[in-house]
């Protein structure tokens, strides 16, 4: 099945419908875009029903519901792409419905988080007027982690809830007036990126490859460092990936790196 486009022209739900009327089998590897990043991920069809999902970091259902909210990207379908055993069970139309409905609620979140990179920040003197504030124990999670330094990106990370979740809570934090967002280096904003493309390449060693970069580039604080040290950090890294991984694979990796940073710089 000849199938390739791009999520801007071709929705999701419509690729989904094509392949479930079809009644095809395979895999779509989906390569999209949020918020000026990067998504990466493949979703599983057999007999034309979504049977699985994966992306880094991410249970099948929940990377399913993830290429929902992605607004654009190329995707190809591929008939020779396999799992072994299905890791999703729900319908099509149980999908979809979530799905539209997760894509609705991004849009929203949207207009209070235009990026994952921003840094929240509690609000010393937080006008709630004559309300008492009661926040949930998942709440309660998000705030602790709110020191304005943590990028929305990381505390999604660490709390264990998933981007989604953590950014609606953020939300509801910001509406309430507990929080704030205050205004990011290129340190603060590029330094995770480079930490979460890096362990997409090399593994759980990504930490210590970037902190010899670090060290080699003469940055003692990544958060700090300025939009041309950090490029030089790529230059760096890649040599020391070249050690753990063939020179080709280690060239890839730093030119992810380097448009990711030339990216978010622009």
């Amino acid at each position: 099945m000849a199938l390739a486009g791009d999520l801007s022209e071709f929705p999701l739900t419509d690729l989904i419908q094509l392949v479930q009327l079809s009644k095809q089998t395979g895999g779509v590897h989906i390569l999209g875009q949020r918020a000026g990043r990067g998504f990466e991920g493949w979703l599983f069809f057999r007999d034309g029903k979504i049977i699985g999902a994966t992306m880094p970091g991410l249970q099948p259902l929940e990377a399913v519901y993830t290429f929902f909210t992605l607004p654009a990207g190329p995707f190809r379908f591929h008939d020779d792409k396999r799992i072994e055993a299905p890791t999703i069970t729900i319908s099509n139309e149980v999908i979809i419905m979530e799905g539209v409905m997760r894509q609705d609620a991004w849009a929203r979140i949207h207009e209070h988080i235009p990026s994952m990179a921003l840094v929240p920040r509690l609000v010393l003197n937080p006008s709630t007027g004559s309300s008492e504030i009661n926040l949930e124990a998942e709440e309660w999670r998000i705030l602790t982690m709110v020191d304005g330094k943590n990028v929305i990106g990381q505390i999604a990370q660490r709390s264990g809830l998933g981007e989604f979740r953590t950014c609606e809570i953020i939300v509801q934090l910001l509406q309430s007036g507990l929080i704030e967002m205050r205004e990011t280096s290129p340190g603060e904003t590029i330094a995770p990126e480079f930490e979460r493309i890096a362990a997409s390449f090399v593994g759980g060693g990504a930490s210590a490859l970037l902190e010899e970069a670090y060290r080699l580039a003469g940055i003692p604080d990544p958060s700090r460092a300025t939009g041309d040290q950090l490029l030089a950090v790529v230059e760096h890294f890649e040599r020391g990936a070249a050690r753990v991984l063939d020179p080709a694979r280690a060239r890839e990796a730093a030119a992810r790196l380097r448009a990711r940073a030339t990216q978010l710089l622009a």
